[in-house]
């Protein structure tokens, strides 16, 4: 514990006629002496660092103590035996905060050789120029959805300089090295259902060419590409609880992509044999190859809400049928072809799916023709549900036949990634990917606002592999 005496803070403001240039002018004062105390207790807690590792006080002879070795090193004779070793003063820097920026007084040691000794400070890194609050406050921001350059333009105002777009786009980089170890992390607990679909973003690709900008300089020449991102969703249907357990960039809604993500999935150890029991999704026909390949014996559940939706899309509308009409007509046909899933048993839905069939073929031939295509996968989890009936478990079928939890968990990531509108690297991408999925988890499991971004910090503070790539 380090003791910090503060002593009485003297405000000298004299009253003004203008109550808001009083104002003013007090906050201003108010604002110099908090900065004043932040780098006081920067300073003592850089003192007890040095004290506790060379391990004696302010003028106490280093004849009395024993030798030991220490993370600190001379960088002249490369020595880690803190006897060699005593202060030497300190020197002035400056450091910028979310409070502004300040001035402090670091200490330093010199060895015995007249080396100066490189000391492993945990309050202020080496070269270290924006203190870890103000990293943490603008990764925030961003993950809020803030611009760079609205970024900037507070950084700028509390600093009272200019701090580079480069600058901030690096420290929203770090989260990406988050990234490979959450994918690589084997699940404690498997969920028996797993839901797959994409979403589209803009990303901007390296074209390879150059090009001079106003100022003579060479530039990347970039184009912007629509790219998926292929989300995996864990369901528990006994609880309702879900959760994102995957996902990847991928190049297009192509085998290779959906390969990689199922790939992905069976290395975090979504398997079978620890419990997966069925795959929900849509139709897509990459998928269908992966799915093959990777999870050949996992039954598959077609997505019932896409094949509502197909059919809606293939309604021929009677002739003279406009405005609220057509859609009523649309919506009657609709929910009339949703009861056959509604139905509590797979014979049931099969009798009503010929009565429908029967009843329509005529006057929507597309219609019945598309409800028709892959409709045995879409009465999988009639099975996948007697299957879970006879180990005792009751799973509600709105958790089993269609990827809408997916869907809803779409929404909160369209309302981050359409305020980027479109992202330069993969790895910026990567990075507001990774805050999204953590600010979610926290929000689902009710922790107290602004959990999410400490748990990024602290993951960020632990040694891990380098800048992601």
């Amino acid at each position: 514990m380090v003791i910090v005496p503060v002593g009485s803070l003297i405000l000298q403001v004299e009253r003004e006629r203008s109550e808001r240039r009083f104002k003013e002018r007090l906050l201003a004062e108010i604002t110099k002496q908090v900065r004043r105390v932040i780098a006081r207790c920067i300073e003592a807690m850089l003192e007890s660092e040095v004290t506790e590792l060379i391990g004696r006080q302010w003028y106490e002879r280093r004849q009395d103590q024993e030798r030991g070795w220490i993370e600190a090193y001379c960088g002249k004779c490369g020595s880690h035996d803190r006897r060699r070793f005593s202060r030497n003063g300190h020197y002035s820097r400056k450091l910028s905060t979310r409070w502004g920026r300040i001035e402090i007084s670091v200490p330093q040691i010199e060895c015995v050789c007249g080396g100066m000794v490189r000391m492993p400070f945990q309050t202020l890194r080496r070269r270290q120029r924006i203190w870890d609050d103000l990293d943490g406050e603008i990764r925030e921001e961003y993950g809020w959805g803030k611009s760079l350059r609205w970024l900037k333009a507070c950084v700028d105002a509390k600093l009272g300089g200019s701090v580079g777009l480069r600058t901030l786009n690096r420290r929203m980089h770090e989260l990406a090295r988050l990234v490979p170890s959450w994918q690589g992390e084997e699940l404690q607990h498997v969920p028996p259902v797993v839901r797959v679909d994409g979403l589209w973003v803009t990303l901007m690709f390296d074209t390879g060419g150059r090009k001079a900008d106003g100022l003579g300089r060479q530039r990347v020449v970039k184009k912007a590409k629509k790219v998926p991102l292929l989300v995996a969703q864990g369901g528990w249907p006994e609880t309702g609880h879900q959760e994102v357990v995957a996902w990847v960039i991928g190049e297009a809604e192509n085998e290779e992509s959906w390969e990689a993500l199922l790939t992905q999935m069976f290395e975090r150890g979504i398997c079978p044999e620890r419990g997966l029991r069925l795959l929900v999704a849509d139709g897509a026909a990459g998928l269908s190859a992966a799915r093959r390949t990777v999870y050949w014996d996992v039954p598959f559940q077609r997505c019932v809400f896409h094949k509502l939706r197909n059919i809606w899309r293939a309604i021929v509308l009677p002739q003279g049928l406009e405005g609220k009409a057509a859609k009523a007509y649309k919506r009657r046909f609709i929910r009339s072809a949703a009861r056959i899933w509604q139905a509590a048993t797979e014979k049931e839905a099969r009798r009503l799916q010929r009565k429908f069939c029967n009843k329509w073929a005529l006057k929507q031939p597309e219609a019945i023709a598309t409800l028709q295509r892959d409709f045995e996968d879409t009465l999988t989890f009639y099975r996948v549900q007697e299957a879970a009936s006879h180990d005792g478990e009751s799973w509600p079928a709105q958790h089993l036949r269609t990827t809408s939890h997916l869907e809803r968990e779409f929404r909160a990531w369209r309302r981050r990634l359409r305020l980027a509108v479109l992202f330069h690297s993969s790895r910026g991408l990567t990075a507001v990917i990774h805050q999204i999925l953590t600010r979610r988890t926290c929000t689902r499991e009710g922790a107290p606002p602004g959990t999410w971004q400490l748990s990024l910090e602290r993951a960020l503070a632990e040694p891990g592999p380098g800048p992601f790539s």
